[in-house]
This record gives C-alpha cells, structure tokens and sequence, in this order.
C-alpha cells in the first residue's frame, strides 16, 4: 500500500482529503496511522478519541465559554478601571498619575487584561518602603518580578511602566536585568 506523508500544521480534514485523493493509502498523523480506507469520524476517533461532530462541539462550547469569558470582563472594566485608579493613590507619584489615569483603561482592554498593572503597583510599593535598604528592595523587587511569570512582552510592558513610574524603576529594571 502506497505511502503518503502528512505535513506540519495539516488538520484532520485535509489529512482526510488527502487520503481520498491518493487512494488506496495510509500515513502516519500525530503518531497513528490512517488509512484511507477509514471515515472521518474513524480518523477523528484514533487521533483525537471522539467523533468529528462531538470535536467540534466541543470546540464550539469552548468558544462559547471564551466569549461568555470576555463579554463578563469587558462589563467589568469601567469598575476595575476606578479601582486600579484608586489603589495607584499612595503607590504611583503624584506627577505620574494622571498618566497612570490615561493607561488603566487600554491596559485593562490588551491581551494581559492588566496583569502588568497589579504587577507595578506591587513593585512599586515596594520600591516606596522607606524601611528597606535599596540592595533590600532591588533583590526583594526581582524576586518578586521572577515570581510574576511574565512573558517578554508583559516584561516589557512591566519595565517599561517601572522606568516611567518610579524614580528608581531604572536602577531596578538593570539590576533585574543583570541578575
């Protein structure tokens, strides 16, 4: 039986087609081999363990729950907007805030959903205790930092907040940086 080679990326559907137009044949797709000899749901059923139909049903309930998701924070960021505008009072310099003002509302709304925005008033606050050394609050800030499990854009997003924000977010972006 002739051979055929699926290819990176290939869904079920075209590795489907594929079998049909070079039958008869077999491949090996995500370790099983299909034949073109099976139906689609047999396909679906040795790759994924579930029919096509209940596959996609599946991905449709999962698409639901991701809108249901997003339209319940959407409704929540007039009010997360207020509250993260009030917490910045006392942490964010009063020079800074009516910047600070200005991003809640476009943090609140990119793919982070303003995590970098906790992570900054956090940091911050800390950068702010007067009781700390500053070798005390660079390493406890980049403890905290490693700890915040950033991406390199929320890093970015975070660093640049940091430089922007705080007298000694510079300092403490190298030290986090170098170390």
């Amino acid at each position: 039986m002739k051979k055929i080679e699926f290819y990176a990326g290939q869904d079920l559907d075209k590795a489907y087609q594929d079998l049909q137009i070079n039958a008869p044949c077999c491949g090996e797709f995500n370790g099983k081999v299909l034949y073109s000899t099976d139906t689609i749901d047999e396909i679906y059923a040795k790759v994924l363990g579930t029919s096509k139909w209940e596959y996609e049903e599946h991905l449709r309930k999962e698409h639901e729950e991701y809108e249901r998701k997003e339209a319940e924070f959407k409704a929540k960021i007039p009010q997360l907007t207020d509250e993260y505008r009030k917490r910045a009072r006392g942490i964010i310099p009063v020079e800074h805030l009516e910047y600070w003002d200005k991003i809640v509302p476009i943090r609140l709304n990119d793919l982070y959903r303003g995590m970098e925005l906790d992570c900054l008033l956090e940091l911050i606050a800390t950068l702010n205790d007067n009781a700390k050394e500053e070798s005390e609050k660079m390493e406890f800030c980049r403890t905290m930092f490693s700890k915040q499990g950033h991406s390199g854009m929320s890093a970015g997003l975070v660093f640049s907040g940091l430089k922007y924000f705080h007298p000694l977010g510079e300092m403490l972006v190298t030290y986090i940086q170098n170390h």
